[in-house]
């Protein structure tokens, strides 16, 4: 018990001070079950120090008091670092009609449940739909489905072996990152048109650190979706231009390169995904093992409802997530 709690300890100490090694990035994602499994080593070292005080030496108590403090500094800092991000007050779902309601959803590249999708789209009525991991088996299946419903259409390629990210809108989109080749990006980048006004929105999808090479590919990824973003800013929008990013990140919220990219926005940016705690949007298994939060809405716009609902996708390994939005101020 001495020895996994010295370790348990020892990994975490590790992970909170030296945050943006890749073995750190990874386990920083799960860090729910960080802060629970050092709550039970904290219970366990508690309740055996009570035992077994009497029959302990001077150095063993001292040990195990050690343990303890240790394993409540830990829960302490990553509980404060878990609650710190789900502090977000937003309204709830406003009973009149929605200003514009939006799907996004990472549906798998291997998905085939081409009906589910279809139901939820019809279920759902969505203005807007960002799918990533879209594939031409997608395509091929959907696009007359879709077509007949969302008559303005972007999609970028990040892979020769399918299209990647696709955008399919009841209203005018334009696409304003058409400047350099397809494969040279992870995102999409379009302005969408609605009365007066001109909201311009990100599709991201970052490759998944499940390797050190892809680590280091995500890193780069996100440094030149920095880039651009300064770029298309200074070439034409304003700070005062109504920005979305809608991104499967691949980042958790407890992330050091999550805190830099946040650093790095402007002020008024918002990640709207606060306002739902345990937004687990990822998941390896359908047990609540290894869950993670993954998927996030930023927007620098109040607007004057929000409704977010994570939505089960079929066939995939991430949630969808429905937003609505009522008319910003």
């Amino acid at each position: 018990m001495f020895v996994l709690s010295a370790l348990l300890i020892a990994f975490s100490m590790f992970i909170y001070y030296w945050p943006v090694y890749y073995i750190s990035e990874l386990s920083i994602s799960f860090l729910p079950y960080l802060i629970i499994l050092n709550l039970i080593f904290l219970v366990i070292s508690f309740i055996k120090f009570r035992k077994l005080k009497n029959n302990l030496g001077n150095a063993k108590k001292l040990l195990v008091g050690i343990f303890i403090l240790l394993h409540w500094f830990i829960f302490l800092i990553y509980s404060r670092e878990f609650n710190k991000f789900y502090s977000l007050s937003l309204n709830e779902e406003s009973q009149s009609i929605s200003w514009l309601t939006m799907l996004y959803a990472n549906i798998h590249k291997n998905n085939d449940d081409y009906l589910w999708i279809k139901n939820i789209i019809e279920k759902q009525n969505p203005d807007l739909i960002m799918f990533v991991e879209f594939g031409e088996n997608h395509y091929n299946n959907l696009k007359d489905f879709l077509q007949k419903r969302y008559p303005y259409i972007n999609s970028t390629t990040w892979s020769k072996k399918f299209i990647g990210s696709m955008v399919f809108s009841k209203y005018p989109i334009e696409n304003r990152a058409d400047d350099f080749p397809q494969w040279n990006r992870r995102y999409a980048y379009f302005q969408l048109k609605l009365d007066t006004k001109d909201y311009y929105i990100y599709l991201v999808h970052t490759s998944s650190p499940d390797s050190y090479s892809h680590y280091l590919m995500r890193n780069e990824q996100l440094k030149v979706f920095l880039d651009n973003f300064e770029l298309h800013q200074n070439k034409h929008r304003d700070n005062h231009d109504n920005v979305m990013i809608v991104w499967d990140f691949n980042v958790s919220p407890w992330s050091a390169f999550y805190k830099n990219f946040q650093n790095w926005l402007w002020s008024g940016f918002i990640n709207l995904t606060r306002k739902s705690p345990f937004l687990f949007s990822w998941y390896l298994f359908e047990l609540p093992i290894l869950w993670s939060h993954i998927d996030h809405v930023w927007a620098n716009f109040d607007a004057k409802n929000l409704y977010l609902k994570s939505i089960k996708i079929d066939g995939s390994d991430h949630r969808g997530l429905l937003i609505k939005l009522d008319d910003p101020a």
